[in-house]
C-alpha cells in the first residue's frame, strides 16, 4: 500500500499516515461486522482513494516521485535489474506523466505484482479496462524509451 500511496502523494510521511488510516478503517469495518471478501484489495482501494483525496483537497504535489517508493518498499533495486541508471530515471519520468489510472494500474501490476482482477477492484473498473490501461501505459513507456535511445 505504501508504494502506491507514496507514488500518488509523493510524500513519505503523508503516505504513512494514509496507510495507517486505511488500516484503521479496515479494522473498524471488520469489528463492525462488515464482511470483506478480499482484505488486500479492499485496503489498497481505500488507501488509493484517500491518497487521491489528499492530493485533490490539500494540493499536495508528487515531488518525490516513485524513486524512493520503488527502492524502499519493493524489496528490489530496480536499477540492478535493469542495469541502467539512465533508463530507470527515464521510466520514472514517464510513469509520473501517465494519467492517474494508467499510473496506478502500472504500479500495481508491474511494480507490486497484483493480478488484473485485484487491480480492477482497487481502481474501480472492469478487468478489460485494466488490461487496456496497462497496454496504454506500457506502450507510452516503450515509445518514450525508443525515442530517447
Amino acid at each position: 500500500m505504501l508504494v502506491l500511496v507514496r507514488g500518488i502523494v509523493g510524500d513519505g510521511a503523508l503516505a504513512e499516515d494514509i496507510v495507517q488510516d486505511a488500516v484503521l478503517a479496515y479494522l473498524q469495518a471488520a469489528s463492525g461486522g462488515k464482511n470483506v471478501s478480499c482484505p488486500g484489495a479492499w485496503l489498497m482501494k481505500v488507501a488509493r482513494n484517500r491518497a487521491l483525496d489528499a492530493v485533490r483537497s490539500a494540493g499536495y504535489s508528487r515531488t518525490s516521485g516513485l524513486e524512493a517508493a520503488w527502492r524502499q518498499d519493493s524489496g528490489e533495486n530496480i536499477e540492478l535489474h535493469l542495469g541502467m541508471r539512465e533508463r530507470v530515471a527515464q521510466v520514472r519520468a514517464v510513469v509520473q506523466e501517465l494519467p492517474e489510472q494508467q499510473r496506478s494500474a502500472f504500479i500495481l501490476r508491474d511494480v507490486l505484482g497484483y493480478e488484473t482482477d485485484e487491480i480492477a477492484e482497487i481502481i474501480g473498473c472492469a478487468g478489460d479496462n485494466v488490461r487496456q490501461l496497462l497496454s496504454r501505459a506500457r506502450k507510452r513507456i516503450r515509445q518514450y524509451l525508443l525515442e530517447n535511445e
